[in-house]
């Protein structure tokens, strides 16, 4: 690596952890002045409220620093510019992509670390601070926690429908049952008014019981019970499944869980198999944004590095708004094109960041 390149390696990285340090102690003293009562009142002890801002910054640290990438991108390369250090280094026979190519070797790294933070690190630190924060700061009524609407496949041929689920109480009401055999043919039917799940035992408890066997020879049995107690092969974690279970697995197993939650037709695959695909397009937006703040700031302008940065701050909110909705889309839309919704923000600042860049080698 020649000085050239290690002299803006290191500044640009240098201003990047720099810009992330101070970004994330001013997050961390707005968040706690917001929560302090809360630890207080909650009895938080310090060392895990310690461990939580290490988690938190870890967090969003990473969520936004391909965005802080691109700031730190932009306030050095302006500064660069103003002294005139780029003409003189154009001006001395290094062409433009021989210029770009340390800012490059930097996000390539800053993604690769991205992805490993991504897919194994995160989750684990996700599971860590989601759990202090349900503990201390939203202190929920699990008994105030439901459920609603739940149809479900818990098993080959097997299919539930629960009308309400409590969380707290292990307690629901309209409970159906069904299972089929291998032809699709409905041959049991159990329903339930109300029912409660006994944790020690493993057993169901149900109220106003109605059961229905359909036999091959076209006969069926029909039984109705006042109450019952009975086993079944699923539990109440199979169909009251956390909503940020995504957040909290590793990459492998989230994998894994996106293929059962397929099996068993569950509403929330969508959700999961977009932070998948966030996983991987978030890092790599870091490569594509460092180009363009590089590509925006390498020409000296009127008004210096002001001007630049106030652009930068402009496209970051864009990015940032961009971000939200089309994630929002890919979990929540019915196209079933999550993978293109994600994608689609790094498209196109893609797009905007090739253009700026065959500008500025001109």
């Amino acid at each position: 690596m020649k000085i050239l390149d290690r002299y803006i390696l290191k500044n640009f990285l240098g201003t990047f952890f720099m810009t992330e340090v101070v970004i994330l102690v001013l997050a961390v003293i707005v968040d706690m002045s917001e929560k302090i009562d809360k630890f207080l009142s909650n009895q938080a002890p310090g060392g895990e409220i310690a461990v939580y801002y290490l988690n938190f910054a870890l967090y969003y640290g990473n969520m936004y620093m391909s965005l802080v990438v691109f700031l730190a991108a932009t306030i050095f390369t302006s500064k660069f510019a103003a002294r005139s250090e780029i003409i003189a280094i154009l001006g001395s026979g290094v062409d433009y992509n021989r210029f770009l190519r340390p800012y490059i070797y930097g996000a390539v790294g800053l993604t690769a670390a991205g992805l490993l933070i991504n897919s194994f690190l995160l989750p684990y630190s996700n599971g860590k601070r989601l759990a202090f924060e349900a503990r201390y700061v939203k202190k929920d009524n699990p008994d105030m926690q439901y459920v609603q609407n739940i149809h479900k496949q818990v098993g080959e041929g097997e299919i539930i429908y629960i009308g309400e689920w409590n969380v707290g109480r292990n307690t629901g009401s309209k409970f159906a049952f069904e299972k089929y055999d291998s032809a699709g043919a409905l041959v049991h039917k159990f329903t339930a008014d109300y029912f409660t799940y006994n944790k020690d035992s493993a057993r169901y408890n149900l109220t106003n019981c109605f059961a229905r066997d359909l036999r091959p020879d076209g006969t069926e049995k029909i039984s109705s019970y006042y109450t019952k107690a009975t086993v079944f092969a699923f539990t109440p974690a199979d169909f009251s499944m956390d909503k940020a279970i995504g957040d909290k697995k590793n990459s492998v197993a989230l994998s894994r869980l996106i293929k059962l939650e397929k099996q068993r037709g569950s509403p929330n695959v969508k959700a999961l198999i977009t932070e998948k695909y966030k996983r991987f397009a978030l890092p790599f937006s870091t490569i594509i944004l460092t180009v363009l703040a590089v590509s925006l700031s390498s020409r000296k302008k009127r008004g210096g590095a002001g001007i630049n940065i106030a652009v930068g701050i402009v496209l970051m909110a864009a990015y940032l708004f961009m971000l939200r909705i089309f994630e929002t889309t890919a979990a929540k839309g019915t196209d079933g094109y999550p993978l293109f919704w994600i994608w689609l923000p790094n498209i196109i600042f893609a797009v905007i960041a090739y253009y700026t860049y065959k500008n500025a080698k001109k």
